[in-house]
């Protein structure tokens, strides 16, 4: 990310994820060749560079205390049973998502369509940047390029085999069902925290 740009005597601001979109401002040359932006709008950035600051302090602490979540999770896991938890967790988020694709799209019969809908046709993916890869023996393989979950387990050192993997799945299969009134199954095919998860997606 670039902080500002100087081009023909304006300077614009882009601040990323979602803390603001751009601020254009009119700067003059000073005697030294350099510019000079007004106090005024000094402020202003150094305003939206700590704000920036704050939102990436907290963006790390839900990380951590995530990363807590999970390795508590971890250790349940081994009495059994927690999968099932994050797995409902993440259908209960599936199914208020769903539910408002169905009010905007209405019922869609196809979960393949039903899924290039979210994907392609709302912003309502929050965290996750995904696509259709293949769909075999009707059955429908995805690929995950982007995850908040598995940004939570690279940064706490765990893998795709967490429970709290199961947060996503349940979120597919909430989704899907709303959207689409049938019951699916979703498979992890293989995961990488540093790279790309595919997942496979069959109608029960």
């Amino acid at each position: 990310m670039s902080l500002y740009d100087i081009s023909a005597g304006v300077a614009s601001w882009s601040i990323a994820d979602g803390v603001a979109n751009k601020i254009y401002v009119v700067i003059t040359p000073d005697k030294s060749g350099g510019v000079v932006m007004p106090e005024k709008e000094s402020i202003r950035v150094q305003s939206l560079q700590d704000e920036l600051k704050d939102c990436k302090a907290l963006n790390k602490a839900l990380k951590i205390l995530a990363g807590e979540v999970s390795c508590v999770l971890n250790e349940i896991a081994e009495k059994g049973g927690t999968k099932d938890i994050c797995v409902s967790m993440g259908e209960d988020a599936g199914r208020r998502l769903g539910k408002k694709a169905r009010e905007k799209f209405g019922k869609i019969e196809k979960v393949e369509e039903a899924l290039d809908t979210f994907i392609y046709r709302t912003d309502m993916w929050y965290g996750y940047e995904m696509e259709i890869d293949h769909i075999e023996d009707g059955a429908i393989y995805i690929n995950v390029f982007k995850c908040f979950i598995r940004d939570i387990l690279r940064d706490r050192g765990l893998t795709t085999d967490s429970p709290l993997c199961g947060i996503t799945r349940g979120y597919l299969i909430g989704a899907l069902k709303e959207l689409t009134g049938k019951d699916v199954d979703v498979e992890l095919v293989f995961g990488d925290v540093n790279g790309i998860c595919r997942k496979k997606i069959t109608v029960r």
